[in-house]
């Protein structure tokens, strides 16, 4: 997340699959596949994303999910 060619972990998911997750819709595997994403962001030492980044940009997303179902 850093650079610019570094691609987000949570970029595979698409609006819709954030507003399953704000809404506790989302399948098990997508979930997994999140997690698993995010925990490799967190222990790329060359990738250089913060914690602090990291969850901001996913707190963001699920901030504007729950804003979409309002």
């Amino acid at each position: 997340m850093s650079g610019t060619t570094s691609t987000p972990p949570d970029a595979f998911l698409d609006d819709r699959a954030f507003d399953d997750l704000a809404a506790g819709k989302l399948s098990p595997a997508a979930l997994d596949q999140l997690r698993a994403k995010v925990q490799a962001a967190l222990n790329d030492p060359d990738d250089g994303v913060s914690h602090d980044a990291l969850w901001d940009r996913l707190e963001q997303r699920m901030k504007r999910a729950v804003a979409r179902a309002a």
